[in-house]
């Protein structure tokens, strides 16, 4: 629902490149692609993200971030050839650091997720790592902070933000504004995946 085949068009001529249209809930069109196309790195960063939708519509987020996680992993484990699985998580997982000053967290962190997103991607995790365990399939998963960065969907907090103080309109705030998030821009991320 947030995306836009124009942002695609930087990278549409690269010989190495080629955009299918399709759900990852779909196990006949992920093995099919991973098959036909002979994938042997998998980069998931398909997921339902937006943590607001996930209290309104928490089914649609089960669905993408474990199921779709799930037939990515079984179609990876079937396929034979893949070098790398790389499950693209995030922070949210740990759940609300104490405050600002708190300890940065881990990766022995407990994860003590606190919203229905937040939850689905930790679900996620957990399937990852049993097919890393139990199937040998090379994964690995990182959890970073919110990205933020040209082209970004609208109902995202920068561009939220942005759009709203270029209007002359008041921010919207959650709670009593104390809380904190850290921010990771897309130019940085990009280069470490």
């Amino acid at each position: 629902y947030c995306s836009c085949l124009a942002n695609l068009e930087e990278v549409s001529r690269l010989k190495n490149f080629k955009f299918v249209k399709g759900d990852i809930c779909s196990p006949d069109l992920v093995s099919y692609v991973m098959t036909e196309e002979d994938i042997d790195t998998v980069m998931h960063f398909a997921a339902q993200t937006h943590v607001d939708n996930s209290f309104g519509n928490s089914f649609n987020f089960t669905q993408s971030n474990i199921y779709g996680t799930h037939v990515l992993l079984e179609a990876a484990k079937i396929h034979k050839g893949i070098k790398r699985f790389i499950h693209v998580s995030t922070d949210e997982v740990y759940g609300e650091g104490e405050s600002f000053e708190t300890d940065a967290m881990t990766e022995e962190h407990i994860l003590e997720p606190t919203n229905p997103y937040a939850a689905t991607k930790a679900g996620a995790e957990f399937l990852v790592k049993s097919y890393h365990r139990s199937f040998k399939l090379p994964c690995v998963i990182t959890r970073g902070n919110n990205v933020y960065g040209p082209h970004q969907f609208p109902e995202k907090l920068i561009p939220k933000f942005t759009n709203q103080l270029l209007r002359g309109k008041p921010v919207t705030l959650h709670g009593d504004g104390s809380n904190t998030r850290n921010f990771l821009y897309v130019e940085d991320v990009a280069p470490a995946f």
